[in-house]
């Protein structure tokens, strides 16, 4: 009787062990994807991801680096779309200006860390590499990624078709090679974690879609189901599919959506002339576009119909506001036009940076010598690192191999 009671409170013991191994295993899991990105000024806030299989409420650690005392925030648990993982979200807001944060995940260990932007730009610099078109293949993307470390840029800016999975679940596999590629490639020895934002392209909805098509009170619904990834995953400053995200007062980057999940024309339209005449009346000393599908196309036809249709509802809103540089994708190749104003060659117009050739299969390019609007034009896959300081901007263009193949102004080329 007595060895059958030792027996089981032994075995009761080892359950009792095994459980606590299992709970601090499941509080200790790895994220398998981290993702930084804003939805307000990101001179104070930040919103931070992380993904488990573990569906329980987590804390996002946080404190100024170097400090000795953890501060604590409750996660918010989202679905993952078609998937068993969660995502695990935290906004953090109230943050100190060009700041460094430490944070750890849950009771993982492991310290990352991230930085507010600056409040001002005046005396020092700041950078953000910006792309589109990011994986055909995994090793692909990450290839172009770790050209971009070396620049330490202090965000990216992708400009739509991400994964490439085209709003199907049976593609979630895509998503998940996604995050690996950035977790894998995009955070910096150190553990700095860079933030990114992401604009919306043809292949993160099912379909293209026309809002003029369906209800009033259907409309961000529908939004949200023909593109279940790209709404779901990811914060995002303003209404489904485009906004404006604001730097201090000094950079204002607007994200448009080029007839995804919103039409070109309506209410777009709309908001982005009532957008521009604000940042002009503001004096904002950058304002910048991001979309998809270029005005001014690398390899595709400069008459298309998504084309055509950009030139004629927002290129002349760009042209009436302090626009400078327009970041375009959707072609797979990289392009840099001359300036262009009422669409000619004007040196008081709009630049347009593209096309889409972060991870993607290159195209073959319209030759630039007999194409009037395009000063040079490469059949390569490439990032585009732009610097800001005061109210004065340049660029450089980066291959996939390092080498640097385009800058703009004429100015000394940057060095990693």
């Amino acid at each position: 009787m007595k060895e059958r009671r030792r027996k089981i409170l032994v075995g009761f013991g080892l359950f009792f062990l095994l459980g606590l191994q299992v709970g601090t295993l499941r509080a200790q899991e790895e994220p398998s994807g981290i993702y930084l990105t804003w939805k307000e000024d990101p001179t104070s806030t930040i919103t931070v991801d992380w993904h488990l299989k573990n569906s329980a409420r987590q804390s996002l650690h946080y404190r100024i680096k170097g400090s000795e005392n953890w501060e604590k925030s409750p996660s918010r648990v989202l679905d993952f779309p078609f998937s068993d993982r969660k995502i695990h979200r935290v906004h953090l807001s109230g943050l100190s200006a060009d700041q460094a944060y430490e944070v750890k995940f849950g009771g993982n260990e492991k310290v990352y860390y991230f930085k507010t932007m600056p409040k001002d730009i005046s005396r020092n610099p700041i950078r953000f590499a910006i792309g589109g078109d990011t994986m055909h293949d995994q090793e692909v993307m990450e290839k172009t990624n770790r050209q971009v470390l070396p620049y330490n840029p202090d965000f990216i800016i992708i400009g739509g078709d991400l994964a490439y999975a085209n709003g199907d679940g049976k593609n979630v596999d895509r998503w998940y090679s996604w995050f690996d590629a950035v977790k894998k490639t995009l955070i910096q020895e150190d553990g700095r974690l860079i933030p990114m934002m992401l604009g919306i392209g043809n292949h993160e909805v099912k379909s293209g879609f026309n809002e003029k098509e369906i209800p009033e009170h259907l409309k961000i619904e529908k939004r949200k189901e023909s593109a279940p990834f790209y709404f779901n995953l990811f914060a995002f400053p303003g209404q489904p599919g485009y906004g404006v995200l604001e730097f201090g007062e000094y950079l204002s980057f607007l994200f448009l959506d080029s007839d995804h999940t919103n039409a070109i024309d309506g209410p777009q339209k709309e908001w982005l002339r009532r957008e521009l005449a604000v940042q002009k009346e503001k004096e904002t000393a950058h304002v910048m576009a991001v979309y998809h599908v270029p005005a001014y196309p690398s390899a595709r036809s400069f008459t298309g119909t998504t084309q055509t249709k950009i030139r004629e509802h927002w290129v002349p809103l760009f042209e009436k506001s302090s626009m400078k540089l327009a970041f375009e994708n959707h072609d797979h190749a990289y392009k840099r036009t001359y300036p262009i104003k009422n669409n000619n060659v004007d040196e008081d117009g709009i630049v347009y940076i593209g096309d889409g050739s972060w991870g993607t299969r290159p195209r073959t390019v319209h030759d630039a010598a007999s194409t009037w609007y395009l000063e040079t034009s490469q059949s390569v896959r490439a990032f585009t690192l732009v610097t800001l300081q005061g109210s004065t901007y340049n660029i450089i263009t980066v291959d996939e191999d390092g080498k640097i193949i385009d800058s703009y102004p004429n100015n000394p080329l940057i060095k990693p």
